[in-house]
C-alpha cells in the first residue's frame, strides 16, 4: 500500500517569518505537534512541539514573540512522496526516530503522514510495533545498541 492510498490530510503550515508564539497557537488550535514551514507550497522545514520547547523555551535567549520559524526550524526535513510504500515509510520512521513525515511532490508539500496513519494502513502489525519501538528508544540506548533500563526505588 502507498501513502496516497490511505489519504492525504489537510495540512496547516507556517511561513518562515511566522513568530513562534503564533506557531504554538496554530498547533493548539488544530491539535497537531508538527507544523511544516513553507514558502508558497515549497517545503523549507518543519517545527515540532519539541522544537519549540527545546530550541526556544529552554534557550533563555530566545523570545517566542520575536523569534521566527526560520530561526529554529529543522531545514531540509526527511520527506516521502505519495507513491512511497507504507513499509518504507515505517522503516524511515524507525531509522530516523520520527513519528510524522511531510509528504511532498515535486518539492511541494501535499500532506503529512504519521505513525498512527501507518498503523491503520498496514496489515503488518509487527512492523508497526518494531517501528514504534525504534522511535521510542532513547538516543543513548540506540547508540549503545541496548534498551535503557530504569531502577525502581
Amino acid at each position: 500500500m502507498k501513502v496516497k492510498e490511505i489519504g492525504i490530510k489537510e495540512v496547516h503550515y507556517a511561513e518562515p517569518s511566522t513568530i513562534l508564539s503564533e506557531i504554538a497557537s496554530i498547533m493548539k488550535k488544530h491539535d497537531v505537534g508538527i507544523i511544516p514551514v513553507c514558502e508558497g507550497k515549497k517545503l523549507l522545514g518543519v517545527l515540532t512541539d519539541r522544537d519549540l520547547v527545546v530550541r526556544c523555551m529552554a534557550a533563555a535567549y530566545v523570545n517566542p514573540k520575536a523569534c521566527t520559524a526560520r530561526e529554529i526550524m529543522t531545514s531540509n526535513p526527511i520527506t516521502v512522496t505519495p507513491d512511497t510504500d507504507l513499509e518504507e515509510v515505517a522503516r524511515i520512521m524507525g531509522r530516523e526516530q520520527i513519528r510524522r513525515l511531510p509528504v511532498v511532490e515535486t518539492g511541494n508539500l501535499v500532506g503529512m503522514i504519521s505513525l498512527g496513519d501507518i498503523s491503520i494502513g498496514l496489515s503488518n502489525n509487527s512492523l508497526v510495533a518494531e517501528t514504534l519501538s525504534k522511535i521510542s528508544m532513547p538516543a543513548h540506548a540506540k547508540v549503545r545498541g541496548m534498551a535503557a533500563t530504569f531502577s525502581q526505588k
